[in-house]
């Protein structure tokens, strides 16, 4: 088994469980690819916590028999939701030629982060990093793999070994490891390095190519916004902050909830106007808040966002229904990790305690967050070619009064510049407090911020190629009129 194929596999592991559930959840093909891991870690999820506490072991039958129950569940849940379900809703669906379009884009920007693991892992993929993350990682998976105890509730057993002291540690990504290890034969090391491989490559091109779907299809045709989607999910592979960084720094756990945070968040948003997609978004919650609670706290943030600056203007079924369906969702959700909750409660000054000041000033503190420049991210040079991509990709969103994400990522700066450097006062306050929920780093605020900065970068892109052809298609026009294909097929060129 080598790098490609192994990181196939592990690919087919992550989407295939999720996309089985989601297709019985009554979600389009494409849809189902796109927010099938965030389903998989869901499922993952709802067995693991019980299992530890009942003493079921996890392994290859015991994850098959939970999907199992769970694709049991959903078919019953549709069976009741039926009623629910929206015929002209569905319709709205993308159809199969610009969906053909935007996977081409986000496979684009698959194989060029796959290229990058490659010259950089070709030689290293069977080992780890002696790094305290990387070690502690595939002690995890070696630990499920030799007890089958992979609760997020037990991992004591693991870091404490005299005492066996309660540790919450999330583990929804380890287990589904040590389920590829047990069917591949792979060391946890291995399965390790390749099961991160496969979340880096596919989690953000689709990621970036579903919010800007999201951003901009209310306004836009569909072709036009399947260019800008498929521009999008191809240019993610540019970013440095995620998947790069993350990766170096072995940070995995966060790195897959922020993969699967913008397709958890777009199901969420569809459940307004499809209700019978609500056990499904639920699902997906539950899978993004086990697998990093930080990863859950995006999600949360731009709802809110969304609510408060878009859908509360723009009520889909009337503002009542749309509040419930949130409440459902978020509520539902609530109570299933309740234990998780309970135990991450009880570790909540290991938390606070972390500080990742760097004493530089305001100024200079602002230029890094904004320019993605922050702890980690300048061991890279800065991006200025994509940041002015961002910036004007920002002002279309601003002129066509999109403003939701301009807001959570000024949130999200003034957050980033507080943790290098508090700012002091009740501004400084609130964001140290919201800062807590990504450890006061830099470095994984400036990965939330990539997340809106990558869509703005590809409409822009998008927007400047195709003003470009429209202009070349107008003067060459005038003598010698070409068929639209050849135009089409030049912009596509150019994108790429």
């Amino acid at each position: 088994m080598g790098l490609w194929f192994g990181t196939l596999i592990a690919l087919f592991l992550l989407i295939a469980p999720g996309a089985i559930i989601a297709r019985i959840s009554q979600l389009t093909w494409p849809i189902a690819v796109a927010v099938g891991p965030a389903l998989t870690y869901g499922m993952v999820a709802l067995a693991i916590i019980p299992f530890g506490a009942i003493g079921i072991p996890w392994n290859g039958w015991t994850a098959l028999a939970a999907l199992v129950v769970v694709c049991l569940l959903m078919t019953g849940l549709q069976l009741l939701l039926a009623r629910f379900r929206d015929r002209d809703a569905e319709a709205r669906a993308v159809s199969r030629w610009p969906a053909a379009a935007v996977a081409a884009g986000v496979l684009l920007g698959a194989f060029l982060i796959m290229w990058a693991a490659y010259r950089g892992l070709a030689a290293h993929w069977q080992t780890i990093p002696s790094t305290w993350d990387a070690v502690w990682h595939a002690n995890e998976v070696r630990f499920i793999l030799d007890t089958g105890q992979a609760s997020s509730t037990h991992m004591g057993e693991l870091r404490n070994v005299e005492t066996h002291q309660m540790l919450y540690y999330p583990s929804v990504f380890h287990a589904l490891i040590a389920v590829f290890c047990q069917l591949t034969g792979a060391a946890p090391t291995t399965g390790y390095t390749l099961s991160s491989v496969a979340a880096s490559v596919w989690l953000f091109p689709t990621s970036a190519a579903l919010l800007t779907w999201r951003l901009l299809r209310p306004s836009w045709g569909e072709w036009r916004t399947a260019g800008a989607a498929a521009t999008a999910g191809a240019l993610s592979a540019s970013f440095t902050a995620v998947p790069y960084v993350e990766f170096g720094v072995a940070a995995m756990p966060n790195l897959a909830a922020y993969g699967v945070a913008i397709p958890t968040f777009v199901l969420i948003t569809s459940t307004l106007r499809h209700r019978d997609r609500i056990p499904a978004a639920v699902l997906a919650l539950v899978g993004v808040m086990s697998v990093h609670i930080t990863g859950g706290v995006i999600v949360l943030l731009f709802l809110i966002a969304w609510w408060l600056l878009d859908a509360l203007w723009h009520p889909v079924r009337g503002r009542l229904a749309d509040v419930a369906a949130l409440v459902c969702v978020t509520a539902i959700s609530g109570l299933i990790l309740l234990p998780q909750f309970i135990s991450v409660q009880q570790q909540e000054d290991i938390i606070a305690g972390h500080s990742f000041l760097t004493y530089l000033s305001k100024k200079r503190g602002l230029f890094d967050a904004v320019f993605q420049h922050s702890r980690h991210l300048n061991d890279f040079p800065v991006q200025y070619g994509l940041i002015a991509l961002a910036a004007i990709g920002a002002i279309v969103l601003l002129v066509k009064k999109i403003w939701w994400p301009l807001a959570v990522w000024l949130l999200l700066v003034v957050v980033n510049v507080d943790a290098g450097n508090p700012l002091g006062g009740p501004i400084g306050a609130l964001a140290g407090a919201f800062g807590e929920f990504f450890y006061k780093d830099p470095r994984r605020i400036s990965a939330a911020i990539t997340l809106l900065l990558e869509p703005m970068a590809g409409l822009a892109l998008f927007l400047i190629v195709t003003a470009c052809v429209a202009g070349a298609k107008r003067i060459g026009g005038r003598w010698r009129p070409l068929p639209a294909p050849v135009w089409v097929s030049a912009t596509a060129v150019l994108l790429v």
